[in-house]
């Protein structure tokens, strides 16, 4: 697996941000928006303030400002991991929808009051407004119908609103939120045939509480102690959106709140994100049964190997079996010439009906038998019902 050498060069990264966005760039590089920000950062390189291009598009010009003085490094240079597998070209309709959601038409606005709410939206309402269950964190929780928000009281106005916001430009969309219940309440949007479980979380900051001096006792006696109410959570007021992963609560594909924008303004590049899942989780389980395929002809080829090697062991076994029988009806004919000249030197001739002579006549008799090379039969031998 290679790794390639990238090269920030302040001169060159400022010209860039300000030719394309910020989105662009970076996948030039190979390394997410954020990770490009923070080299801009670190090279202290201007970029475009928030609607720049939104601006430009509705032909709207701004002067674009001059690169500052730096005293810090003008170029940073690191390693990335190059995967050796080809990289598939994204499919036509998400560069579509790249396109769609970036048009300042389409930008999906967040309503600063809840008006004729969705109708999930109201239901979460009535579900979260007065809640008789909260979780370990002290956030509002419902067994009821309900989107998978999970918020403090506090910050649920603005939840709900952003929620509405979304499920209806969703529905515009042709990719409307449902509610399902799989023993775990879920938001979940399909996108080419593939469930995508959404959920919008305010973090919280945890802290934890010192010990009292009998459980500080029980600790150093015992080693560990059961601690009740060990840590309590304090609601930041910020929210993040996200998409539950395939096999953990963990969120993909997050849009944040952070030092320039909320998740208020990010909820189109939120609905980019959801057909981006979408295409990676089909283009992964193309992979699987791509890979399944193979391991099934591997194994069928595998199979057919081990049938012809068990197929020519047993030739093998078979001509081994016939040369051991014709070495013994050699050994056979080679001890009766002997007998029989040892008899004619004593004796003379022998009659064929002597015993000696009927004794030779069967000796050789069964040397044929033996001999796969003559196969000659044997009644006794041959049909065991005879024996």
């Amino acid at each position: 697996m290679p790794y390639v050498t990238i090269r920030y060069e302040r001169d060159k990264l400022y010209r860039e941000v300000w030719a394309e966005a910020v989105t662009t760039v970076a996948k030039r590089y190979g390394i997410s928006d954020v990770g490009l920000r923070k080299v801009c950062k670190k090279l202290a390189v201007p970029l475009p303030p928030l609607g720049y291009w939104a601006k430009l598009a509705a032909g709207s010009k701004s002067p674009i400002p001059s690169l500052p003085k730096h005293a810090g490094p003008t170029e940073i240079v690191r390693q990335r991991f190059v995967s050796d597998e080809p990289v598939e070209p994204d499919p036509e309709h998400l560069l579509v929808r790249r396109e769609l959601e970036s048009r300042p038409e389409n930008q999906i606005a967040v309503s600063e009051t809840l008006n004729s709410p969705h109708r999930l939206v109201a239901a979460t309402e009535q579900a979260l407004r007065r809640p008789k269950h909260h979780d370990l964190r002290g956030l509002p929780t419902t067994d009821r119908r309900a989107l998978d928000v999970s918020v403090s009281e506090a910050s649920l106005p603005r939840a709900l609103r952003i929620m509405d916001a979304l499920a209806k430009a969703l529905d515009a969309r042709a990719m409307p939120i449902r509610i399902e219940s799989d023993g775990k309440r879920r938001s979940h949007v399909k996108i080419l045939d593939r469930d995508l479980a959404i959920r919008l979380v305010e973090s919280s900051l945890r802290t934890e509480r010192e010990l009292t001096l009998q459980e500080r006792r029980d600790m150093k006696q015992y080693g560990h102690v059961y601690l009740p109410n060990r840590y309590s959570y304090k609601s930041t007021g910020l929210l993040k959106l996200g998409i539950i992963g395939n096999y953990s609560d963990e969120l993909q594909k997050v849009v944040a709140d952070g030092k320039h924008q909320r998740v208020e303004q990010r909820l189109n590049e939120f609905v980019v994100k959801l057909e981006e899942e979408a295409v990676r989780r089909q283009r992964q389980e193309e992979r699987r049964e791509r890979e399944h395929k193979l391991w099934e002809e591997r194994a069928r080829l595998r199979r057919e190997r081990e049938e012809r090697q068990r197929e020519e062991l047993e030739r093998l076994k078979a001509l081994e079996d016939e040369a051991r029988s014709w070495r013994r009806a050699g050994d056979i004919r080679a001890y009766v010439a002997a007998a029989e000249a040892n008899a004619i030197g004593e004796h003379g001739t022998i009659a064929s009906d002597s015993e000696l002579g009927r004794w030779i006549a069967w000796a050789r008799h069964k040397a044929d038998w033996i001999d796969p090379l003559i196969a000659a039969a044997c009644p006794i031998l041959d049909d065991e019902d005879d024996c």
